[in-house]
């Protein structure tokens, strides 16, 4: 060890310094806490041996300065005190020290506390080694991310879903969503739209969203049908993933000129046609398994078709906001999300859910994804 002594008595220093090399220790010398504070800056010791009555700075005023300085390794600091001080003891451990070294050294009692410090700094060096490596995996990690990051966002595009009749909302639980919004307009009368949740969080559900979306853009863009739409998507989803990764899945089509909406609900909450008043006017109940499930020849891509009679909105959500907790463990809840509904006019009642949903939460983090879109049905 690296063995720093810190005394104003040319004697004991002399003595300790016979001791300590003799143990096969490398020693340095220091007469007064302040060179002390100096030599600890400029040689990284181990271990400190501090004096307590010494000229210029004493002991007790040399170990608050280097406690006060920053290292990534703790020194152990032992006070040197005759037995009949004891309150030189008492005064150094208050002030940081961690053990002492009585007067007259015992060379019994001095190895036996050294080897107690190589121990501890033993134990020390590999946490500080398994600190270093861990920060490294950290580092590679966050790069990792930050590349799949950029990756996903290409793949998924969300900021593309733009249109003057649809608001969403998408609050993913860790950096990686597992809930998916998309919408397709075709022309100005016909617009698809999906809202997905796949099972899970983070990275290993973001993956069958690209699976999802990818299908949706090419598919919509063909101007195909919600059946075959549908169906591809559980194909790829039943053979591309585990069978313990699936997704629900709320895939459909609104036609202003039939005044039809189209619908394939699967594992999803409702689907609410809201009027201006915030009354649901029809419900689309999940009638299906979740896509990723079955295989093709067993898939059911039965869709239900709903037609308005007067203006509504369309609102869509995946369970995660009605299961939002705040910091008491209490659900936001269905009709938490009713009432916020009713509340809120048309084309504001995104905007709301976020406002109630917020506030519900207050500084809690999510702890599944939280997604909603509503699209004005005129």
């Amino acid at each position: 060890m690296k063995i720093l002594v810190a005394d104003d008595v040319p004697e004991n220093r002399i003595l300790l310094d016979k001791l300590l090399t003799r143990m096969r220790h490398q020693v340095i010398l220091a007469e007064n806490g302040q060179q002390a504070v100096e030599l600890f800056g400029s040689t990284d010791p181990d271990l400190i041996l501090m004096d307590i009555m010494m000229p210029e700075m004493d002991g007790l005023q040399a170990i608050k300065q280097i406690r006060l300085l920053a290292t990534e390794k703790w020194v152990p600091i032992f006070v040197i005190s005759a037995l009949a001080e004891v309150q030189d003891v008492v005064d150094g451990l208050q002030a940081g020290a961690d053990d002492y070294l009585p007067k007259p050294f015992n060379q019994a009692i001095l190895n036996a506390k050294l080897s107690s410090v190589q121990r501890s700094l033993d134990m020390q060096r590999c946490i500080i080694a398994d600190s270093q490596q861990l920060q490294i995996y950290r580092d590679q990690n966050e790069t990792e991310q930050l590349f799949l990051q950029s990756i996903f966002e290409r793949l998924i595009k969300q900021n593309d879903v733009k249109d003057e009749h649809l608001q969403f909302w998408l609050q993913p639980a860790q950096r990686f969503s597992g809930d998916l919004i998309c919408a397709q307009r075709i022309n100005s009368r016909q617009i698809y739209f999906m809202l997905a949740d796949a099972t899970g969080h983070g990275l290993a559900a973001a993956i069958p969203t690209v699976i999802v979306n990818q299908a949706f853009q090419a598919m919509t863009q063909k101007g195909l049908s919600i059946p075959l739409i549908v169906r591809e998507i559980n194909r790829l989803l039943f053979n591309q993933m585990p069978p313990d990764r699936f997704v629900a899945l709320v895939l459909g089509m609104i036609d202003s000129a039939r005044k039809s909406i189209e619908l394939w609900n699967g594992g999803l909450p409702e689907v609410l046609a809201l009027n201006g008043d915030g009354e649901p006017l029809h419900a689309f109940h999940s009638s299906h398994t979740f896509a990723g499930v079955l295989d093709d020849t067993t898939f059911d891509d039965r869709c239900e078709t709903w037609h308005w009679q007067h203006e509504c909105e369309i609102f869509m959500y995946s369970d995660g906001l009605p299961d939002a907790q705040n910091p008491d463990h209490e659900l936001f809840g269905q009709d938490n999300l009713l009432r916020t509904l009713a509340q809120a006019k048309p084309g504001h009642r995104v905007a709301a859910i976020q406002q109630a949903l917020r506030a519900h939460m207050a500084d809690r983090d999510a702890q599944d994804d939280i997604s909603c879109m509503a699209i004005l049905c005129p």
